[in-house]
């Protein structure tokens, strides 16, 4: 599979959910790449769906690192004590997602010579 592809970032986040529970939000979604490239992102909604992060690649396809995006609000966010210890749970999640996705990137760009 062509390194993040669509397919291949399911594949991962399939694999990631055999040993963590994310809920039936976190998904893969289109993502437009250059010059027609089938990419995608990762999409992660934090506390009930009232913040949202995404999870992408780098610019260089040679560079194995990711980033973690906060998807700007319209309004402010006004949490209970239980609420910021429930997004702050998701949000471990979210780095301990985007530390999978880049050890699998790792991996597949050791595996093509590339680092």
């Amino acid at each position: 599979m062509p390194y993040r592809s669509l397919a291949t970032l399911e594949t991962w986040l399939e694999e990631f959910t055999t040993d963590h529970v994310l809920g039936g939000l976190v998904r893969v979604v289109p993502q437009d790449g250059s010059e027609g490239a089938d990419t995608g992102l990762i999409v992660f909604p934090l506390g009930g769906g009232t913040t949202t992060v995404y999870i992408e690649p780098t610019e260089t396809s040679a560079d194995a690192r990711w980033r973690i995006h906060f998807e700007p609000r319209e309004h402010e966010a006004v949490m209970t004590s239980a609420q910021v210890h429930s997004m702050a749970a998701e949000l471990d999640m979210a780095a301990a997602l985007c530390d999978f996705i880049e050890t699998k990137s790792t991996e597949h760009l050791a595996a093509l010579g590339r680092i």
